[in-house]
């Protein structure tokens, strides 16, 4: 009995293990972006729009939770653009979706090629109808969650900070955490 649950333990962990191992090589005009969001309340979808008409990816939903991950992006400029949210129900007949637009909040970051690009926390704050939606400057705790739970990331490629180009902040962290041994 012991043995067909060790078996069955390591079948299924491999791929959890082969997947925080592997990272994928980046073509000359790729780079990684560290995407975080957090949700206080309930968000159906967020958009990140890139160049061309094809450059779209949708995270969600959230509610009342967060997803970080680090994900291929061809280099460039990109915008949250878009937050979905579905009311109603479609067995009902009542299901409705709406949108609201965010291109006037210029929640935008660059991917450089080649690197591990830094792109801040989008937050949204649901308050009934009403939401609030901004980028945050969470350095630290997105480089620790990075050493955390994506450490082949930052062993393989330089971290550039995307949102906002000309902070040393992310230079001076990792010099800190390498003299520390965090």
């Amino acid at each position: 009995m012991k043995a067909v649950l060790v078996l069955l333990l390591v079948v299924f962990s491999t791929p959890l293990i082969a997947n925080t191992t592997t990272v994928e090589p980046l073509e000359p005009d790729e780079g990684y972006a560290i995407i975080a969001l957090y949700s206080k309340g309930y968000t159906e979808s967020v958009v990140l729009k890139g160049s061309g008409l094809t450059n779209k990816y949708t995270f969600g939903p959230l509610n009342h939770s967060q997803h970080i991950d680090v994900i291929k992006l061809p280099a460039g400029a990109y915008t949250w653009d878009r937050v979905f949210e579905r009311t109603g129900s479609l067995s009902k007949g009542n299901l409705l979706e709406s949108y609201m637009d965010l291109e006037s909040l210029d929640l935008t970051f660059t991917v450089q090629p080649g690197k591990l690009n830094y792109t801040g926390l989008l937050m949204i704050e649901r308050l009934g109808s009403q939401a609030t939606i901004k980028v945050l400057n969470r350095t630290s705790i997105i480089l620790k969650i990075l050493e955390q739970d994506f450490s082949q990331f930052a062993d393989k490629y330089d971290i550039a900070n995307g949102l906002y180009p000309d902070d040393h902040y992310i230079d001076f962290y990792l010099k800190h955490s390498e003299k520390s041994g965090d």
